[in-house]
């Protein structure tokens, strides 16, 4: 099945939410990124509603951070400076709320310190964020990498290491030699791996959102 070009856009799109006045770039942004907060937040043991809140303070803390840290590909990956711009936000989430001086009784604030003031689940955040920008990582490459090779060579690809079915099952769906499809399969995992690195050390991506 052909990699969605329209959901292809991470590397860009996260330069382009930096400007707060970009509502699409904000919008797709949440779409993509908020379940995975939320989900963070819910393992942590926030109720839904503090849970929802938290997302959108987490959010809006990430795209203030991205403002004032401007990426430099000489300075490494774009995966190394979205983990920096994570770290950020979160330090930054925890002194507003310390600032604010909200009563005991406030649930939010009070989960919220208890929760992402420990090491281990600002980190476990910062892993679920990167995640999610490696899949749409491995969607800009196949994207790319779908464009250069045959049809068979790309469904003899996903057939085995998307959709699982063995070597010899796939061979006979697509009337190749089963050493074929082992050699399809490889090639195409080799360009995805070029493609992966090429944008991550980029931070540029052709697939922008017009």
């Amino acid at each position: 099945m052909p990699a969605n070009s329209d959901t292809s856009t991470s590397i860009t799109l996260l330069l382009r939410v930096q400007e707060i006045e970009d509502s699409e770039a904000w919008a797709r942004f949440v779409e993509r990124y908020a379940p995975q907060v939320f989900v963070w937040c819910r393992r942590h043991k926030l109720q839904e509603s503090d849970a929802a809140d938290v997302t959108q303070e987490v959010l809006t803390k990430l795209v203030r951070s991205m403002r004032s840290f401007a990426y430099d590909s000489s300075r490494g990956s774009f995966r190394g400076w979205l983990k920096t711009v994570t770290q950020n936000a979160i330090r930054d989430l925890i002194a507003d709320s310390r600032k604010q001086g909200r009563g005991a009784g406030d649930s939010l604030t009070a989960k919220v310190l208890e929760q992402i003031c420990d090491d281990t689940a600002s980190a476990e955040l910062e892993e679920r964020i990167t995640a999610q920008y490696e899949r749409e990582l491995l969607q800009e490459a196949e994207v790319r990498v779908q464009v250069r090779v045959k049809p068979t060579t790309w469904s003899a690809y996903h057939m085995t290491a998307v959709q699982q079915k063995t070597p010899a099952d796939a061979a006979r769906a697509l009337n190749l030699p089963v050493s074929e499809v082992y050699v399809a399969k490889s090639r195409v995992i080799k360009m995805l791996r070029e493609e992966v690195a090429k944008l991550d050390s980029s931070g540029t991506s052709p697939y922008v959102i017009e």
